[in-house]
């Protein structure tokens, strides 16, 4: 089932992201290199979208959430088993559905823009084009679970690794089904629980959520690098779900309501408690997902609402 906007091809997309932007207006004259002064990092809450129902273009029970380069963001909810793609405003541009797919719950984009959506019940990651067509099912036949929490990232290589926490494995794939690789993630600290999610930075290297609360930077092929654990006096919860835009990694704390944001090196940045939009009182911490605007897009999922926060570094 396919709502409002008329669907894009894959090779549109393609020319699309292919244009990039810089630009710089100091010049070694106006003022040298060595006295840039640093910006002072800032997030600023700009406003909420999102209508609760079952209906398509509505949330029901959104739990992933990703965006591309244009800055759309792309929602998955297994409450009504759509999959939907929203202007960063929160104008619904594409809605659907697909026969098998009765839980997708996390969601991932490739560079050109095709939509992979990991359905734990099916234990499976579903491959869409751009305009919502079906294109590939990469079915993990290992054990089927609701609670399951599969996740999927996309490197710039084109390999898919999918993340199963309760095999406790990463299988990584090529987008023709060829299975290339599994490996086992292994943490550096004690802790209980399991892993996830896995997460593809703008650095082409893997990050993955630990039990314990840290975040793993590795290889495409699962080595460690080093784990990232948070400072004294906080407490990370990455398996809801963290997000990398630059050099910087957003994750929540424990409580669901203090953002953290840190350098990819662990160096802290800044602290943000989100109480005042998120209410007060501990929760479940929300998904994240930066987009290319560049905004800070927080997924409130017991309301049914994606937050937006400007970021300034």
């Amino acid at each position: 089932m396919r709502n409002f906007a008329a669907p894009l091809t894959a090779l549109a997309l393609l020319v699309c992201l292919t244009a990039q932007e810089g630009c710089s207006n100091v010049t070694s004259e106006t003022l040298p290199k060595s006295a840039t002064p640093s910006p002072t990092p800032s997030l600023t809450y700009i406003g909420q979208w999102g209508a609760k129902g079952s209906d398509p273009g509505q949330l029901s029970q959104p739990s992933g959430i990703a965006t591309n380069s244009l800055g759309d963001v792309f929602l998955a909810d297994p409450g009504s088993a759509f999959v939907t793609k929203f202007a960063y405003e929160g104008k619904p541009l594409l809605s659907f559905q697909e026969d098998g797919m009765n839980h997708p719950a996390a969601i991932a984009l490739d560079r050109a823009g095709a939509i992979y959506v990991a359905d734990p019940i099916r234990d499976s990651v579903f491959v869409f084009l751009p305009n919502g067509d079906r294109f590939r099912e990469l079915h993990l036949r290992s054990r089927p679970n609701a609670e399951n929490q599969l996740s999927v990232a996309v490197g710039d290589d084109g390999l898919i690794h999918i993340l199963d926490p309760i095999a406790g494995k990463v299988f990584t794939y090529t987008i023709r089904q060829r299975l290339v690789q599994t490996w086992e993630p292994r943490e550096t600290v004690p802790g209980q629980g399991r892993f996830g999610p896995i997460v593809h930075g703008p650095d082409d290297l893997l990050y993955l959520g630990t039990p314990s609360g840290g975040i793993m930077k590795l290889t495409r092929d699962g080595h460690l690098l080093t784990e990232l654990v948070a400072a004294s006096g906080a407490k990370w919860n990455p398996n809801s779900g963290f997000a990398i835009w630059s050099n910087a990694i957003f994750v929540m704390d424990a409580n669901g309501l203090m953002l953290h944001i840190v350098g990819t090196d662990g160096s802290p940045k800044l602290d943000v408690d989100l109480a005042p939009q998120l209410g007060q009182g501990n929760r479940r911490a929300p998904a994240l997902a930066v987009s290319a605007r560049p905004e800070l897009l927080v997924l409130d999922s017991p309301e049914s609402r994606v937050l937006r926060y400007r970021i300034a570094f």
